[in-house]
């Protein structure tokens, strides 16, 4: 008998698979003890296949060539695959947080188990959510601190199929090895060029707007003018009350200088996430301070769970199977436990908080 939980993803769930769904930025895990869990890898051979099979040929933007379509990422744990944990932590824990006084929080990403990698540093406003500039752990990369000139509104507030924005920002930093002091300019311009319903692993099928993101990179050092010049591209998955499920990076080498890339592409894919939405379906708490635990005695499960920030009450559901499509409702509580007696095949439960 194997016993799993899972904390609030019946949300997702709810929107027309055929309708064109709706990201806000609000939607984006942003409060301190919030977390996700994606697949990720590095020089992934099946990404161009993942793109053509996902992508219907025809005109960009037609409605009739571009959704709904089904995205299909729900393939367990892959071997070339690690385990990719972010953790939406305060910016005065995060590495050279203190270089990002106007930022409301840091992203913590690290490398399970114990490897942290990488913090960015965001805000968020009615216009959407501001980026101010990341930190690289010191053991990965020696120029581990960049602060942009200027914050750049990455993702605007309100995100429909179609639409299109673009940014451009400059920093200070290091080049080749910290021997260089370079300027950095870097323009990005974003299309949500699809949309239809993406499959995720353990998570099951989620309405989502695909975004295709092209960035360019220039650095410039004194006096030997422009010594790197590269494009990335990006295709990524936004699901309404999740964030980012799915993201794509395609990599491309510097045409001023060719180095050679180590990395050609990457992908990452969302499993399991802590937070909760506020759909304006629903009535969902949108923060959680801990953690489901599930224990057996003779037949019952007995689940206990930590408060949910702003709830007044919560309630139980089960599942029989994964992806777990239909969810049963087993009732309400307003404490914070409860027991399912007469198990004798394998269920999955989890806890809804609701206020």
């Amino acid at each position: 008998m194997k016993l799993f939980h899972y904390l609030c993803l019946s949300t997702l769930l709810a929107s027309s698979a055929s309708a064109q769904p709706v990201f806000s930025a609000n939607d984006l895990p942003h409060q301190s003890g919030q977390y996700n869990r994606s697949y990720s890898s590095t020089n992934n051979t099946g990404v161009a296949a993942m793109l053509a099979l996902t992508t219907s040929p025809g005109v960009p933007g037609s409605p009739a060539t571009n959704g709904p379509q089904s995205w299909n990422f729900s393939q367990s744990k892959q071997g070339n695959e690690v385990i990719l944990r972010t953790d939406i932590i305060s910016p005065s824990s995060g590495l050279d947080g203190g270089s990002f006084p106007s930022a409301g929080w840091a992203e913590q990403d690290t490398i399970e188990p114990s490897d942290e990698n990488a913090w960015r540093y965001y805000s968020l406003t009615n216009q959407g959510r501001f980026y101010y500039g990341f930190a690289v752990d010191a053991d990965v990369d020696a120029s581990s601190l960049v602060v942009f000139n200027s914050s750049t509104l990455d993702i605007t507030n309100t995100v429909r199929y179609l639409q299109t924005w673009n940014r451009t920002v400059t920093w200070q930093g290091l080049i080749y090895g910290d021997q260089f002091g370079a300027s950095y300019h870097f323009t990005a311009s974003a299309t949500v060029d699809a949309f239809g319903t993406l499959a995720l692993p353990t998570i099951g099928p989620v309405p989502a707007l695909r975004v295709h993101e092209v960035h360019n990179y220039q650095a410039t050092v004194p006096p030997y003018g422009v010594v790197d010049s590269h494009q990335n591209q990006y295709y990524y998955w936004l699901v309404p009350g999740l964030g980012v499920a799915v993201q794509i990076t395609l990599f491309g080498d510097n045409t001023v200088f060719p180095l050679g890339l180590t990395e050609t592409n990457a992908v990452m894919r969302m499993f399991a996430d802590n937070y909760f939405t506020n759909s304006p379906a629903t009535n969902m708490t949108t923060t959680s301070s801990g953690n489901l635990h599930i224990q057996l005695h003779s037949g019952a499960a007995v689940l206990n769970w930590d408060v949910f920030t702003n709830a007044t009450s919560y309630r139980v559901d089960m599942a029989n199977s994964l992806p777990p499509t239909n969810w049963q409702s087993l009732g309400s509580t307003t404490n914070r436990s409860w027991t399912n007696t007469g198990i004798t095949t394998q269920r999955f439960f989890r806890v809804v908080g609701t206020h």
